[in-house]
């Protein structure tokens, strides 16, 4: 079903679909000693991305996504292994807090590497390694008018047969494209890194893939996509890597490759067009989501960099605008790519009654900055993604999560911080984190944010927490410190029994300070202010409130202890 849902998205696409992300490239033709540089960006029919926009009209640099004729760089690989057809240089941008940049072009793997650099403030161009550089690169596969690549490639003088690189030859490559940045007005506002692609060949002819002969039954079909096929398909997907179709275990009747397509009924044109739209596919902290709407592809959504919720909530309003929302169907898809490999972990479709539901009750100001994200666990070296995805499951799904089972994930995480905590003596780590917390699990548990998510035993531990933290400021402030003063902060659990001592404890503590009576006054009358009006049930007295308590302790805007 995915497979033709993306083909289906994909049907009227020209565009190219690259291995990677959507990036600027530039093209540079090289022949024996002579550089030509590709034609300018106007020329192209390219869009820009929101973070390369500027280094796109600095270098004139279209994105690998525009249409695939005119781009003219077909690749056929399906895995990282295989040979690359092209003689690519790597190419970035760094530019610092001053917002001075440096510009870079460099080719091999270290140690083995040649790297030239432009200060472009300076206009300085610099040679920053200058090894022998041996390149894998395919021999077989693709024709450059009607000669093999490759051998043009050779002919040109870039490398040899056996894939050195030509260092004079790189050298002039680079000097000329960065002769040609210093030429360029550049308009750098923004610090960070940007990289993209430098494609080298031997001239701008035609560039076509060698196709292999395969036996067809028939000299043209329709397969079950309905489309016009002149075989089926015994390839893997280019850029789509959940279709399995070489591993018995996980095919139709044991079948692989071409077999395993004419089960499935799909042709070999129309595998090509079995992958996600890169131009509507964003990197969210590590997970690669795709949004589409299958009803009309043509919507232009814009990748906030704010986390899923925001995104989706982005979506919503600008699927919104114009008429006929309720044809609307947002495809989300969200995979986990580990080099070759790709796990689909989210396949889901929202309507726009759906939406409309989800964010009825909120609005972009009232989401904190990557909030879902709160979920991945990142306590480990690689992070966790068990409960993310089974807390963004369902929300997509309309399911509502238990209140329990958040407080208990949230208490956990705060576990592993406390002690680091209690150290530092600002507190905007802490505040983000309750900030996150408290709109998870006031939206999760039902999206109507007039409900008030604390019950009265909860309610009494944060107001306990409001004390502890009156009471350690009221130290602090009066010098009246002791090693003891942070032990109300690290008891291993809050429940009714230690919130109890605790409060006995600093009242106590506020009696015995040896400050003036004006002062013990103040803060007694404070703390009357705070006393929770209702004791924690006696069924409840023995759960952990340590969430609730820590909530108040940190729901102040300084930390004076």
């Amino acid at each position: 079903m995915l497979g033709y849902e993306l083909f289906s998205i994909n049907k009227q696409s020209t565009a190219n679909i690259p291995r990677g992300g959507s990036q600027p490239i530039k093209k540079i033709f090289f022949q024996n000693g002579t550089v030509t540089l590709d034609k300018d960006l106007e020329e192209y029919n390219s869009n820009y991305l929101e973070n390369t926009e500027q280094l796109q009209n600095w270098l004139q640099m279209p994105l690998n996504t525009i249409d695939k004729k005119e781009l003219n760089l077909p690749d056929v690989r399906v895995s990282p292994a295989q040979p690359n057809p092209y003689f690519e240089a790597y190419g970035s941008v760094k530019t610092n807090k001053n917002l001075e940049s440096v510009l870079s072009i460099t080719i091999g793997k270290k140690p083995n590497v040649i790297e030239y650099s432009l200060n472009v403030s300076a206009k300085e161009i610099t040679q920053n390694q200058n090894s022998k550089v041996k390149i894998k690169i395919d021999t077989v596969n693709y024709l450059l008018k009607n000669n093999n690549l490759f051998v043009s490639y050779v002919e040109s003088g870039l490398f040899d047969k056996d894939g050195t690189v030509n260092n004079d030859a790189f050298e002039i490559i680079s000097r000329t494209f960065l002769e040609y940045a210093k030429t360029r007005p550049c308009s750098l506002t923004k610090s960070g890194n940007i990289n993209f692609r430098i494609y080298v060949l031997p001239n701008n002819s035609d560039i076509k893939v060698i196709e292999k002969e395969t036996m067809s039954e028939l000299d043209s079909f329709s397969d079950y996509f309905g489309n016009v096929s002149s075989d089926y398909a015994s390839t893997p997907t280019t850029t789509t890597k959940f279709l399995t179709y070489d591993d018995k275990a996980f095919t139709i009747n044991c079948k692989q490759k071409r077999d395993f397509y004419k089960n499935l009924g799909i042709g070999k044109e129309s595998l090509q067009k079995i992958a996600r739209p890169k131009e509507k596919t964003f990197n969210i902290s590590g997970l690669e989501w795709t949004f589409v709407d299958i009803s009309d592809d043509t919507h232009k959504l814009k990748n906030t960099r704010k986390g899923l919720l925001t995104q989706l909530y982005e979506n919503y309003k600008i699927l919104s605008r114009g008429g006929h929302n309720e044809q609307v169907n947002l495809k989300v898809i969200c995979v986990r790519v580990n080099q070759a490999k790709q796990e689909l972990l989210i396949d889901e479709n929202l309507t726009m009654k759906q939406m409309s539901k989800m964010f009825s009750k909120i609005n972009e100001m009232k989401i904190p900055i990557l909030a879902f994200e709160i979920f991945i666990d990142k306590s480990n070296k690689n992070p966790l993604w068990n409960t993310y995805l089974y807390v963004v499951k369902n929300f997509l799904s309309g399911n509502t999560i238990q209140k329990e089972f958040l407080v208990t994930y949230f208490t956990k995480l705060l576990r592993h911080k406390i002690f680091d905590w209690i150290k530092i003596k600002h507190n905007v780590e802490q505040i983000e984190f309750f900030s996150k917390s408290e709109f998870c699990i006031k939206y999760l548990i039902n999206t109507n944010f007039t409900q008030n998510y604390l019950n009265s035993n909860e309610e009494y531990a944060l107001r306990i927490g409001q004390i502890a933290r009156l009471y350690v400021d009221f130290k602090q402030d009066n010098k009246d410190e002791n090693n003891s003063l942070g032990d109300i902060l690290t008891y291993p659990k809050y429940d009714r029994e230690r919130l109890r001592f605790v409060y006995s404890r600093i009242s106590r503590g506020v009696q015995l300070a040896k400050v003036s009576d004006d002062s013990k006054e103040g803060v007694t009358r404070k703390i009357s202010a705070l006393r929770p009006k209702e004791e924690i049930t006696d069924e409840a007295a023995s759960k952990d409130y340590s969430y609730f308590f820590f909530n108040g302790y940190y729901s102040t805007q300084e930390i004076k202890a």
